[in-house]
């Protein structure tokens, strides 16, 4: 149950998790739960929370199934991904 509305993501208004168990999610979840909630992280987080749930290593390794599911944001991520990989940022 959630606490307080500071507990949960505002990018997360459609269901009842808070950042912890989100955070939970990213690290033990299965590979699809983890590869569903990254994209919608991509999707609907600011670019600045992004990066508390996700790695670039991971951004990186599932980029295949992140960016078919990342709607209007697909371009920005694209560009992203591919600037990093070109500078050696992303193995």
């Amino acid at each position: 149950m959630i606490q307080s509305a500071a507990d949960k993501p505002d990018f997360l208004w459609d269901e009842p998790m808070t950042r912890d168990q989100l955070k939970q999610l990213m690290a033990r979840g299965s590979e699809e739960e983890r590869v569903y909630y990254a994209a919608k992280i991509l999707r609907e987080a600011r670019f600045e929370e992004v990066w508390e749930y996700l790695t670039p290593v991971f951004f990186d390794r599932h980029w295949d199934k992140l960016r078919t599911r990342l709607g209007r944001k697909k371009r920005f991520w694209q560009f992203l991904h591919d600037t990093w990989k070109s500078h050696g940022l992303i193995p």
